[in-house]
C-alpha cells in the first residue's frame, strides 16, 4: 500500500507593489510629521523665555550625549534572530 502525500511548497512571496498605496502611505507619513512639528512648535511658543532657554539647552545636551548611539535599547540586540 503506497500512500502519496502531495504538499504544496509555499514560498514567501513579495506583496505586489501598489504605487497608489505607497504614494498615499508617504503622504500620510509626511502629514503626521508636519502635525507633530506644529504641535511641538505651539508648545514651545507658549513657554516663558527662561523655559525656552532651558529647553534649548537640554535639547542640545541630549543631542550631544546621543551622538553615535543606537536608537533601539541594548536588550533588543540580544534577542535578534540571525
Amino acid at each position: 500500500m503506497v500512500c502519496r502525500v502531495f504538499t504544496s511548497i509555499s514560498y514567501a512571496q513579495e506583496e505586489p507593489v501598489n504605487k497608489h498605496f505607497e504614494k498615499k502611505k508617504k503622504e500620510r507619513e509626511s502629514e503626521a510629521e508636519k502635525a507633530e512639528k506644529e504641535i511641538l512648535k505651539k508648545h514651545e511658543d507658549i513657554q516663558t523665555k527662561n523655559t525656552k532657554k532651558m529647553m534649548k539647552e537640554s535639547k542640545k545636551k541630549s543631542k550631544r550625549l546621543k551622538k553615535g548611539k543606537s536608537n533601539e535599547p541594548f536588550y533588543k540586540k540580544w534577542f535578534i534572530k540571525k
